[in-house]
C-alpha cells in the first residue's frame, strides 16, 4: 500500500533505527539480535516455514532490516512467495534497498535488480553478502550504490536455491524470471519501505543476471501484469544455456560448469547428476556446497572440464541435458515493454553474440529494442562500463521518454 511521502519516511527512519540498535547489539555481542549477519545454514529467517502461507506468489511472508555498510539506504531482508520452474510454490529470500532521500515527484522508483552469478553455496546468498558488505555488484562493480544514487528503490533476489533449502537453480529461466518479478511484488508490500503498488518499475541485470531479467520481461504480461514495468535493460546475459556452457567447459572459467550443472540438477531431479557424477566430480560438487562464492569458485577451478567431472559421454552428448538446456533459452516470449540489450565484444564468458541472437529475436516477435555496445571489454568491464549506459537509459523510461526502437 502507498503512503504518504512524510509517513514513508516516518517508517523508514524508525526501521533504520532498529536496525542501527540491532548492529550495536551484535557489537555487544548479544546472539538472538545477530540474524542479519548468520551465515543463512544456521539462520532460521532462510528456513521457510511449513506449510506456506496462504496468498498469490509474490506474498511477502518475513522481513527484517539490516544496515547496508557503505550504502546510504535503509535495508531490509525478505522472504516471499515465488514459484519454481513447474509452478509450485516456493519461498525465496531477497533483499530491498531504499535511499535515504525522500522522492518527491509520485511513487518512488523500483529497480526489480536480477543478481549475476554468485556461486551455489547458501552464504553466497546475496541477501546475506550485503548484510557482510561482500557482495561484488555492491562493491566492486560499484552497481547498486550508482542505482540508489538515482533516488530509486532496489529489490533484489536471491533466487531459489541460494539461502533458502537446496541447489540454486542457475540459468532455469522461467524460475529466475519469476522470482525476479515476485522480489518487486514482495518490496511493495514491506512496512516502512514507502513503495507504491503503483511505483514505476524498471527490470535490470547481467551476465546471469542478464538471463534473468530477460525472462521477467518475457513473463511480466502473463506473470505479474499488475507491475507498473516501463522498461528491461539486459546486459551480458546467456542467450543458449548450451552454448555459453560450452564456452567455458575447459577454459579460464571452468568453475562456472558446475554452477549449471547444479542448477539444472535441481530443476530437473530425472537429470541425476549424482549417478553421473565421477568420484573428483562428487568432490567438487561438495566443495561447490561448502562456502566458496563465485571469486573463488573461479580461482580454484581454472579449465575445469566435464571429462574430469562426470563419466562419458560428456554433457553435451547427453540429449536429456542438451533438451533442458533448450528449454532455458530466451527470446522465446518477447517483453512488453521497451527493451535494451548491452554487452562488451570481448566478453570471454558470455560470448558477444550471444546479445546479438536476443536482440535479433526480440525484433523477429515485434519488440521495441535497442541494443548498445560497450567497446571492446571483456564481462567484467562491461559491467563497469555498461552501468552508466543501462541507468541513463532506465531514466528515460521512468521519465517517459519515448523508446526509439533500433530494430531493423
Amino acid at each position: 500500500m502507498s503512503r504518504a511521502p512524510g509517513m514513508a519516511l516516518a517508517g523508514g527512519a524508525a526501521r533504520a533505527v532498529l536496525a542501527i540498535a540491532m548492529a550495536l547489539c551484535v557489537l555487544a555481542g548479544a546472539p538472538a539480535l545477530a540474524g542479519p549477519l548468520d551465515d543463512p545454514r544456521s539462520d532460521a529467517f532462510y528456513t521457510p516455514p511449513q506449510p506456506l502461507p496462504s496468498g498469490p506468489h509474490g506474498t511477502l511472508i518475513r522481513s527484517r532490516p539490516f544496515i547496508p555498510v557503505g550504502l546510504l539506504a535503509y535495508g531490509w531482508q525478505v522472504m516471499y512467495k515465488s514459484n519454481d520452474v513447474n509452478g509450485l510454490p516456493i519461498a525465496i529470500t531477497g533483499t530491498v534497498l531504499v535511499p535515504f532521500t525522500p522522492w518527491l515527484s509520485g511513487p518512488r522508483p523500483v529497480i526489480a535488480w536480477a543478481p549475476g552469478t554468485q556461486g551455489q553455496a547458501d552464504n553466497c546468498a546475496p541477501s546475506h553478502q550485503y548484510a557482510l558488505s561482500t557482495e561484488y555488484e555492491a562493491t566492486i562493480a560499484g552497481a547498486t550504490p550508482a542505482t540508489l544514487a538515482r533516488g530509486w528503490a532496489i529489490a533484489m533476489t536471491d533466487y531459489q536455491g541460494l539461502g533458502t533449502p537446496g541447489d540454486h537453480t542457475w540459468g532455469i529461466g522461467k524460475a529466475e524470471g519469476q522470482a525476479v518479478l515476485d522480489a518487486a511484488l514482495a518490496a511493495q508490500q514491506l512496512s516502512g519501505a514507502g513503495l507504491s503498488a503503483n511505483a514505476p518499475v524498471g527490470i535490470m541485470g547481467y551476465s546471469q543476471g542478464g538471463h534473468a531479467a530477460a525472462f521477467a520481461a518475457e513473463l511480466q504480461p502473463a506473470y505479474a501484469p499488475g507491475l507498473n514495468v516501463r522498461g528491461v535493460a539486459a546486459g551480458a546475459g546467456p542467450f543458449s544455456i548450451a552454448d555459453v556452457y560450452a564456452n567455458v567447459n575447459g577454459g579460464p572459467f571452468g568453475g562456472v560448469g558446475p554452477i549449471a550443472l547444479m542448477g539444472l540438477n535441481a530443476a530437473y531431479p530425472e537429470l541425476g547428476l549424482s549417478s553421473i557424477l565421477t568420484p573428483y566430480g562428487q568432490s567438487v560438487i561438495a566443495d561447490f556446497r561448502g562456502t566458496k562464492c563465485l571469486l573463488d569458485v573461479t580461482a580454484s577451478y581454472p579449465f575445469l572440464s566435464d571429462s574430469v567431472l562426470v563419466q562419458a559421454p560428456a554433457i553435451l552428448n547427453r540429449a536429456d541435458w542438451l533438451a533442458r538446456m533448450a528449454q532455458n533459452q530466451s527470446g522465446n516470449g518477447v517483453p512488453a515493454v521497451p527493451a535494451l540489450v548491452y554487452a562488451g565484444t570481448l566478453d570471454e564468458i558470455i560470448p558477444f553474440g550471444q546479445n546479438q541472437k536476443l536482440f535479433a529475436a526480440w525484433c523477429a516477435r515485434g519488440g521495441n529494442v535497442a541494443f548498445r555496445t560497450i567497446g571492446a571489454t571483456e564481462h567484467a568491464t562491461g559491467l563497469l562500463l555498461g552501468l552508466p549506459v543501462a541507468l541513463d537509459w532506465m531514466t528515460q523510461r521512468f521519465g517517459s521518454v519515448p523508446a526509439v526502437s533500433e530494430c531493423p
